[in-house]
Formats: structure tokens, C-alpha cells, sequence
């Protein structure tokens, strides 16, 4: 029980010393005065879990505030010295003080991307797929992007209405779901998919019948207890307009009764922020309209209003390494399953957290026992949870649809949303949805595009596609009835980086049994030259990023910094990049990487320009305003 009480304290204390909130000096002024108290007049209480982790905070606090004043005093100093006027002369006391506001807003700073070790780097093999592909178009997944989906200057935390626009999204979702399933309108769509799944399960050759209930999994990962039904903050989970788009289909389009349809994470808290704008209409509004009020919410406490507690059922998931986990009702009641998986990187030995992971919410138990085992499957040819999840009667057997929410990805760990520089994202959010009913499939193509923008997923974290495509013998048996997984469940293949991303000969296709890859939105296009370093609205401290500064429209750099910029000009040879400072060409590089390190400038508020040349005459041109100091 101690133990236990321990790790739930832990936990806590992880999730809440993050200087993006004021909840951060909070807690770090805490662990300070907690660690005197307790720890001096008894020594040896320094060696309790607590107070180990009380250690760490407290030293994060005091180092956060001594990187930070000793940086800008010393800088302060130099500056005052030699600075000609007396208004510009302190006009870094004046960014000491906006600096000293922001770090205690309680949403302007998000978490600096740190990686403690790199990731073991390799070269995915291209267009040689294994396993066998699955799906009423057998391999198929449908990429949907749309720029227009979401704001590329964002209005405080991505999830509000305002950053989101959900007609696009609608549509999105009628062009993924046509494609998918090849057809011409969206019932048309649904009655292929529900019609291939009721096939190949052994039922009557139908579609969706009246009163037959769907559950819908849902990644909340980041909210942890109960405190996060009220918290709001940047941290990456389920986009409400999302799981909002899917539902109009399921109930305005299929016909599907809301009754009959439940929204889940049996492990996590469903959050206010995000039960109110899947609820409502529009929300905020001066006059709520209720849209989804009869849907079924259910998560592991349900101590907020519309919120149902998961209930344990009698059925049980046994994973290859021993372990044994329990259903949910909502699970094992439901015919059909849809598992909503986000563009995401995993902080756990550089790994994703795609369809595989996602079912990691569907058991009551606690979720981090599962984590060894986890950690174990990064090993090739080891086991992996994953596939003993996609392969379980319940879970992946009952799944009728992938549906990826890559609106807005991350790039080092599952909760931090962060821009892509790849072609044609041309560093914005991603804006994208995918729809696969291979498992396998759906999650080797999100895989790929987290691998190319360079997040770097380590080769061992695409073990489970591997064991999914192409299972090991007699490991695998989830329900524990004696008859082991041997049938591929999806097919896995790596893309080739070489060809047009909107091709459909990126991947190997049909004629190949591998993955059949069909893009939409190739109109919205465009090349592009992008100032790589630094990003739009982040503070660099000595050419090192610090954090994203979440409500400043400009980018903040103190000390040295190293400009780079980067063509994305498809088919054509970049001659040259210029790099301008207030409309002054300060550097001319001719070859790539394209960089120029800018040292002291004089004044503080600039505008900062790259200008790319190809064809001997013609030019793309970038620019961002950025506040330097020394």
C-alpha cells in the first residue's frame, strides 16, 4: 500500500513540476521547504521515494532560475558598458522583466525538448513489405491534409475552437472515408467498411444494424488524476474536434444511435476541456446546445458530471509475458471497436505511441506494470504488447477503423506539439487525418512520417510491426484458449523518401501485397524556403532552444545563435540561400546545410530574412521577427 501511495505521489509531483503553469514555482518552492523540513533534522529520510523525487524538482527549480538571472545579469552588464544610448542601454531590464512575468504565467512557457541520450540511428529498408495486408481494400491508407484544418499561429492551447476549424475537419473526414473505401458518397463508404468487417467476422453479408454499440478509444495519456478534469494545458491528448468529426459520421451519416456509442480511456480522467467541446455544439458559447449529449464518456473514475466509471467485466486480456489484464464493459459489450491513435513520439527508449499503443487505456488495472514488458519489446524479435492487444478478440478483432488524428504531432515525447519542417508541412502543424482498417499499415505510414521529419524513433520501437506483420509462433494467446496467434495481422513496409509524397508509388501498392497509399490534398501544395533555426516563438539562451513561448507572437534569442534555413523546392537545385538582418544581407551561403551564425546586433527588435535562389534568378523568401540581446 505504501508503495503504492508512493508511486501516485510521484507521479503527481512528475506531472505538476513543468514550467509551463504556475503550478511549477509552486511546486518547486514547495520541494525546497519540504526537503529542509524533512530531511535535515533526520538524514536518512533523503533515501524515501518521495523525497528523492522532491530532490529532482527542487534542483530543477533553483537551476531553471539560476541559468536564467546569471545569463541576463551578466548580459546586462556587457550591454550597459558598451551600448550607446541610455534607452537602449536598458532596454534588457525591460526583457528581464516581461521574461520574469511570462516564467509565472500560467501558460506561456511549454516544456523544453531534452533528450538525455540519442537514438540508436538506422536506415529503414524501402518498398519490401511483410505480413499480409488487411481491409475491404486490402493495405489501403488514406492521408488527408489539409492546411486550412488549423491555425499555424496559435490563440493559447491548440484544443480551443478558435486554433480548429471544424468544417474543414468535417470534410476531411468525408474525403478519408470515400477514399478508404472507394465509393462516391459517405454511406456508400460506411456500408463497405461495416459490410467487409461483418464478412470477414463470420456474420450476415450486412451493414450497421440499429441497436449494435461501438466504442470509441480515445488517447488521453497526459491526464493523469483527478486534478486534470480541471487543468488545462498544451500537453498533446485527443482533439475533441476530431472525435467530433467522427461522431457526426457515425450519427448524422451511419445512424447509429448516440446510446450506442461510447467514448473511452478506462485509465485516464476525460477532462473538461475535452468533454464540454465534444458535448456541446460550440463551446464556450452564450447558449449552449447540446450535440453528443447522450454518448456514453466513460473513464477510470467518473467524478465529474457525465462521466461513467468503467466497470470491470469477466473477460480478461493475457499478454506473452505473463501478465493478465481486465476489459472494460464498454469494450466487450460493444460489436465494434474505432481506435483513434495520435501522430506521436513516446519519451520510453524513443518509441511511438501509435494504433498498437493506443489500446493501452483498455484494461481497468493500472497501466504501468505493462511497461516492462513494454520496454522488452523493443528488442527485435522479442514479444511485444502490442500485437498481443491488435490480436485480441476483443480489442483489435473488433476494431472496424483506424482513424490517426495528426492535426497537431509531436516530436520527442507524447505531449509536446511541435511544428513540421518536411515537405509539403513547410514548418506547420502537420494537418492531417489517416484512415486504414489495417492496424499494421496505418501505423508503419504514421511511423514513417515521424521517421522522416527526423523526430527519430528508434529501430527497436517498429519491433511490434514486425511481430504484428509476421508473429512469432506459439507466443501469442490473448484470450488464453490454447489457439496462438499464426495469421498476419496487417502489413508493415517502410515508404521510399525518394518519391513524390503524394504518390501512390511511395509505398510498394497492391501489385506488390503492400501498402496502397492514397493521398489527398496534393492541391494545397506549395514550395517553400523555411528558417529552420530559430523557430517561431520559442527563447534561445546561447544558441540553445529553451522553450516555446506559448503567447509571445515573436521568437527570443539571448547570446550567440546559429541560422540555418532549408529549401523545400521539390525537383529543383537550390543555388543559394542569403540570410538578412533588418533588410542588411549579413551572410551567402552556397551549399548545404545553409548556415550563418549571427553574433552581437545592435538594437533589440529585428526582422529576420532568408531569401532562396534556383533557376538562376527565381526566389523564395522567409522572414520572422525576433528580439536579440547581445
Amino acid at each position: 500500500m505504501n508503495v503504492n501511495f508512493h508511486k501516485i505521489k510521484m507521479k503527481l509531483l512528475c506531472k505538476i513540476s513543468n514550467p509551463q503553469s504556475l503550478l511549477f514555482h509552486i511546486v518547486g518552492i514547495a520541494c525546497i521547504m519540504w526537503f529542509l523540513i524533512r530531511v535535515i533534522p533526520k538524514p536518512d529520510r533523503i533515501r524515501y521515494p518521495c523525497q528523492q523525487m522532491s530532490i529532482t524538482v527542487a534542483s530543477s527549480y533553483l537551476i531553471f532560475w539560476m541559468i536564467l538571472w546569471s545569463a541576463l545579469f551578466h548580459g546586462l552588464g556587457l550591454w550597459i558598458k558598451r551600448a550607446r544610448h541610455k534607452t537602449v542601454a536598458y532596454a534588457p531590464v525591460l526583457l528581464i522583466f516581461f521574461i520574469l512575468i511570462f516564467s509565472v504565467s500560467s501558460n506561456v512557457f511549454a516544456v523544453v525538448k531534452d533528450e538525455d541520450k540519442g537514438p540508436t540511428y538506422w536506415t529503414p529498408i524501402s518498398n519490401e513489405p511483410i505480413g499480409t495486408p488487411q481491409g475491404a481494400n486490402p493495405g489501403r491508407v488514406v492521408w488527408v491534409w489539409d492546411p486550412d484544418a488549423t491555425e499555424s499561429n496559435l490563440k493559447s492551447f491548440w484544443w480551443k475552437n478558435e486554433n480548429n476549424n471544424q468544417n474543414v475537419i468535417d470534410d476531411m473526414y468525408s474525403k478519408g472515408i470515400q477514399s478508404l473505401a472507394g465509393t462516391n458518397s459517405e454511406n456508400d463508404a460506411w456500408e463497405v467498411l461495416f459490410t467487409h468487417f461483418n464478412e470477414k467476422h463470420g456474420y450476415e453479408q450486412v451493414g450497421y444494424q440499429p441497436g449494435e454499440k461501438i466504442a470509441i478509444k480515445v488517447n488521453l495519456n497526459n491526464n493523469w488524476g483527478n486534478i486534470n478534469y480541471f487543468l488545462q494545458n498544451n500537453d498533446r491528448d485527443a482533439s475533441p474536434q476530431v472525435v467530433k468529426g467522427l461522431l457526426r459520421q457515425l450519427v448524422n451519416v451511419v445512424g447509429v444511435e448516440q446510446k450506442d456509442i461510447t467514448i473511452y480511456d478506462a485509465s485516464r480522467p476525460i477532462p473538461n476541456w475535452f468533454y464540454y467541446r465534444v458535448y456541446y455544439e460550440k463551446y464556450p458559447s452564450l447558449r449552449l446546445n447540446a450535440e453528443f449529449p447522450n454518448i456514453h464518456y466513460v473513464d477510470y473514475a467518473a467524478l465529474m458530471p457525465g462521466r461513467e466509471k468503467a466497470k470491470e467485466s469477466d473477460v480478461q486480456i493475457h499478454f506473452a509475458d505473463g501478465l493478465i489484464r481486465t476489459l472494460p464493459e464498454c469494450v466487450v459489450e460493444a460489436k465494434y471497436l474505432i481506435n483513434m491513435p495520435i501522430l506521436k513520439r513516446h519519451p520510453i527508449d524513443y518509441g511511438v505511441t501509435l494504433s498498437g499503443k493506443n489500446l493501452f487505456g483498455s484494461w481497468i488495472e493500472q497501466v504501468m506494470d505493462v511497461h516492462p514488458y513494454h520496454k522488452s519489446g523493443f528488442t527485435a524479435g522479442n514479444p511485444t504488447p502490442q500485437t498481443d492487444l491488435l490480436s485480441h478478440e476483443h480489442l483489435g478483432g473488433k476494431t472496424l477503423l483506424y482513424v490517426g488524428d495528426g492535426l497537431y504531432p509531436t516530436k520527442v515525447d507524447h505531449c509536446k506539439i511541435d511544428k513540421f519542417e518536411m515537405y509539403p508541412f513547410n514548418n506547420d502543424w502537420t494537418n492531417s487525418l489517416f484512415f486504414s482498417q489495417d492496424p499494421v499499415a496505418i501505423d508503419s505510414v504514421m511511423y514513417d512520417f515521424l521517421y522522416t521529419e527526423g523526430t527519430n524513433p528508434c529501430e527497436g520501437s517498429q519491433n511490434y510491426l514486425h511481430q504484428s506483420a509476421a508473429p512469432n509462433p506459439s507466443t501469442y494467446d490473448p484470450e488464453n484458449d490454447g489457439t496462438y496467434l499464426s495469421d498476419s495481422i496487417g502489413v508493415h513496409e517502410h515508404w521510399n523518401s525518394s518519391v513524390d509524397i503524394f504518390s501512390t508509388d511511395r509505398y510498394s501498392g497492391t501489385s506488390n501485397n503492400g501498402i496502397d497509399f492514397v493521398s489527398v490534398g496534393e492541391e494545397h501544395a506549395k514550395p517553400a524556403v523555411l528558417i529552420s533555426n530559430p523557430k517561431e516563438n520559442h527563447l534561445y539562451l546561447n544558441n540553445r532552444d529553451i522553450r516555446y513561448l506559448l503567447n509571445l507572437r515573436t521568437t527570443v534569442v539571448i547570446g550567440r545563435l546559429e541560422v540555418s534555413a532549408k529549401a523545400n523546392i521539390p525537383s529543383k537545385v537550390i543555388e543559394k540561400i542569403e540570410f538578412y538582418v533588418d533588410g542588411e544581407l549579413m551572410f551567402t551561403d552556397d551549399s548545404e546545410p545553409f548556415k550563418w551564425t549571427w553574433s552581437r546586433s545592435p538594437g533589440f527588435s529585428h526582422i529576420l530574412k532568408v531569401v532562396a535562389y534556383y533557376d538562376s534568378k527565381e526566389t523564395f523568401t522567409k522572414e520572422i521577427p525576433v528580439w536579440k540581446v547581445f
